[in-house]
Formats: structure tokens, C-alpha cells, sequence
């Protein structure tokens, strides 16, 4: 059994702290007053100048400012150690050569998939168009539009720019690409890492450097964790004045984007349940009935790492995994398999872009749905934490995060669902593994009528 991976357990139960203390509560409430106090001058009652309106909003959007500064300041070190200790969670590399190529084919396709899903599906609706949030501008990485020439049509676009957009995923100064904030070449950076750690021919000369991943893995998520503590300050603050800018229709808009959301989940839910119908040999409501238990505390729970001893034990004696590979399996998923959180964070990407009012190129969105997918990647499975992967993948691309509070707003719901999700995932990865292959093959009968014992940090 993987040990690196449950060390994460000792971060998630931090996090869910917040969760039993009612940060949820606390920020639903925030929302809820700051609506009021934005409301008050708003311009449906109009009872000030738009001038001090927005002035007001300035000030009252001081705290949500300096919450969204504190989350950026930590984000890039938070991904890198994220995904490299990821990935070195198989263990000593045998668990993952025994996985396969299968199961990572399944991750990156599905994850890719979904944050296209996500994406698209929020550009189709256009949530957030009718949303304008003023802000001082956030400097974009992306060169001027009016310095680039018009290209006759996109495929010859495409055609003319794919070969340097391919050379340019592989970072060739990961400093500047720091000092950047590129999160698309951290990403790649990170992946390059993590596989060579793996692959490594002596071990012992890597374990300075997993150690030290983990120290600023530990580093990170606390200060993340401390700046959740003011997560309410920040999202009254930035709903005030979301509100006395735009009025009430900011809430029309905000259901607009959860149904975004929720309804992209229930595709992808949908979509899974197909896989596991044609490649996994069960029908969908017989898995359905097998994963009810695990998806229930997924959904209460918002973090995969939390129920991953109740995920092996279904996938063991509910759907006939050996228990050699649930072991395997179950915690790298818990890790790496986060295709409900990139559907989530590229609708997302593309709400906080049509509040911007920044309007995304075909070359930019598909340069997001890569970086989405790639930050998944060993993303900590735990309540709340993707928030600081999507400021990231924002800031990297010029969008505002000014928008984040409606975001945040509405985050703990919508985390219980993708968190579902991803669990389902991860049984589905473990059923299809189960049905033949090299992982199968490699794996012990399974156990009669009980799963292998989990650590004993791995309790939620």
C-alpha cells in the first residue's frame, strides 16, 4: 500500500476542520449580507451616486482583495509539490508500472473530456456575460491582440501556430516561467519531475527531494487553510460589491452558473456509467446500487481522500476488484483522477472570463483545457482546495479574478457534487482494471468477504 498518499490525510482532516466548524454556513451567510449591503447601493434602489457606489465597492472589497493575494502568493509552489507527490505516491514505481498505461489513458481521457465539457458548455449558455465587475486589470501573459495579425480562418490558424504551441509546452526556463506565474509550464515542469522520480534508476538519491516536496506541500496547505479561515470577510466583502455595481441580477447569473455546472456532472456521471456498461461488464444501475454508500459520503464529505478506505472496501466486495488492485489503484485515483474538479474549474474559468469581459481565443481555451487537466493532477483531495488551482489558471491567462467571490459563494455545494463524481471515477477505474490486462494479471485472487485493512491515518 502507497504510504505517501495518505500522508495527505493529515492535511485533509486540517481542511475539514472548516468544513465541521461551518465555514460553509459562514460563507453562505457572507453571501446573503453582502447581496443586502450591495444591494443598498445598488442601482435598483438607487439611493447614492454611482460614483460612491463604486467607490464604497473599493473599500468594501479591501479584505476579498487581500484574501485572493494571500492565495496567489503560495499557488505555484502548492502545485508543483502537489503533483510530484502525486505521482510518487505509487510507492516505489511498482504499483504504477503494475497499473499500466491502461489506467493513465483512462485518467487523461476522461479528465480532458470533462474540462472540455465544462468549458464548452459554459461558453454555450454564456454564464457570467451579464455580469461586469470593475477591477484594475490583471496583467495577461498573452501578447496584445492588436499586434497579432488576422489569420484568414482558424483551421489555418491552427495549422500555421500547432508546431510552435507544441514546442512551447516544454518550459525552457522554469524560472522565468515562475517569475511568470505560467502554470501551464509549472504543470509540465511538475509532470517531467514526478516521472523521473519514479523512474529513477537509485531511489535513495531522490528521497531529499520527495521529502522536501512533502515539507512545501505541508507549508502550503496550511497557509491555504489559514486564509480559508477568512473566506467569509472576503466573499461579504467582494458580493457588496459584485451587487452595488450590478444589482440583483448577479444572483440570476450565479444559478446560471451552477446549473452549468451540475448539469456538466451529470454528463460526465452519465459518461461514466457508459464506460463501465461497455468496458466494465456491469449495467449502470447495478454499479449505481453497488457505489450509493461511497457517493453519499463523498458528497457530505467533499473529499475523495476521506472515504478512500470505504472506496476500496466497495471495490472490492461489491464489484469483484482483488484486493491487490483496489489497494493500487484506489489511492493513486484518489490522487491523480480529478476529471469532476476540471469540469468544474473550466466553467469556471469561463465564468470569471465572461465577467471579465476577456474573451477567449480557440488557441487559448485548448491551452486551458491542457493546463486544467495537467493541475488535476495530485490536486490535495480535499474540501475547498481547488480554489487556489483555479486563481492560478486565471491569473496565468489574464483573466480578473474579481468575479472569484460568486465563485467561492456557491463552492461548497458544488464541491460535494464533483467530489461524487471523482469517487465514481475511481470506481470505474477500478472495476475496468479488474477485467483484464496487465494490472489484473499481476494481482491477487480477491478476498472472500473483506478488503484489505487501510492504514490507520487513512481514517476520515
Amino acid at each position: 500500500m502507497p504510504k505517501s498518499r495518505f500522508k495527505y490525510n493529515s492535511l485533509n482532516r486540517r481542511l475539514d476542520v472548516l468544513v465541521s466548524g461551518k465555514l460553509w454556513l459562514q460563507v453562505l451567510i457572507a453571501i446573503v449580507i453582502g447581496v443586502a449591503v450591495g444591494a443598498l447601493f445598488g442601482p435598483d434602489l438607487n439611493l447614492v451616486s454611482r460614483s460612491v457606489a463604486e467607490l464604497v465597492g473599493e473599500w468594501l472589497a479591501l479584505p476579498g482583495r487581500l484574501f485572493l493575494a494571500l492565495i496567489r502568493m503560495v499557488i505555484i509552489p502548492l502545485v508543483a509539490s502537489s503533483i510530484i507527490m502525486g505521482l510518487t505516491a505509487a510507492g516505489e514505481g511498482s504499483d504504477l508500472k503494475r497499473i499500466g498505461v491502461r489506467f493513465i489513458v483512462y485518467v487523461l481521457t476522461t479528465t480532458m473530456a470533462a474540462a472540455s465539457l465544462g468549458g464548452g458548455l459554459a461558453w454555450l449558455v454564456g454564464a457570467g456575460k451579464d455580469i461586469a465587475v470593475k477591477a484594475p486589470p490583471t496583467p495577461s501573459l498573452k501578447p496584445d491582440p492588436a499586434t497579432i495579425e488576422q489569420a484568414v480562418s482558424p483551421i489555418e490558424t491552427i495549422s500555421r501556430d500547432l508546431p510552435a504551441m507544441i514546442s512551447n509546452l516544454i518550459p525552457q526556463n522554469i524560472s522565468a516561467s515562475i517569475l511568470e506565474q505560467d502554470m501551464l509550464a509549472v504543470v509540465v515542469f511538475s509532470l517531467f519531475i514526478g516521472i523521473a522520480v519514479i523512474t529513477a534508476d537509485n531511489r535513495e538519491l531522490t528521497k531529499p527531494l520527495v521529502s522536501l516536496m512533502g515539507a512545501v506541500l505541508e507549508v502550503c496547505m496550511t497557509v491555504i487553510r489559514t486564509a480559508m479561515r477568512f473566506a467569509p470577510f472576503a466573499v461579504f466583502g467582494l458580493m457588496a460589491q459584485t451587487t452595488a455595481l450590478n444589482g440583483l441580477n448577479t444572483l440570476i447569473d450565479l444559478a446560471v452558473y451552477c446549473a452549468v455546472v451540475i448539469g456538466g456532472l451529470g454528463l460526465l456521471l452519465a459518461l461514466y456509467l457508459v464506460i463501465v456498461a461497455v468496458f466494465g461488464g456491469m449495467t449502470p444501475w447495478g454499479f449505481l446500487r453497488a457505489v450509493a454508500p461511497v457517493q453519499l459520503l463523498a458528497f457530505s464529505t467533499s473529499s475523495s481522500a476521506a472515504v478512500m478506505p470505504l472506496t476500496m472496501k466497495t471495490a472490492v466486495e461489491k464489484l469483484g476488484v482483488p484486493p491487490s488492485l483496489a489497494g493500487a489503484v484506489a489511492p493513486l485515483a484518489a490522487t491523480v483522477n480529478m476529471a469532476g474538479t476540471a469540469l468544474y474549474q473550466s466553467a469556471a474559468i469561463v465564468f470569471l472570463a465572461n465577467i471579465a469581459g476577456s474573451s477567449l481565443s480557440f488557441g487559448e481555451a485548448a491551452f486551458i483545457m491542457v493546463t486544467l487537466t495537467g493541475a488535476s493532477i495530485g490536486a490535495p483531495a480535499a474540501p475547498g482546495a481547488s480554489i487556489a488551482v483555479l486563481s492560478a489558471t486565471a491569473t496565468s491567462f489574464g483573466i480578473p479574478l474579481t468575479g472569484l467571490a460568486l465563485v467561492l459563494g456557491v463552492d461548497r455545494l458544488l464541491d460535494m457534487a464533483r467530489t461524487a463524481v471523482n469517487v465514481t471515477g475511481d470506481l470505474v477505474a477500478c472495476r475496468l482494471l479488474s477485467k483484464g490486462g496487465p494490472a489484473a494479471a499481476s494481482a491477487a485472487p480477491p478476498a472472500p468477504s473483506h478488503a484489505a485493512p487501510p492504514p490507520k491515518d487513512a481514517a476520515a
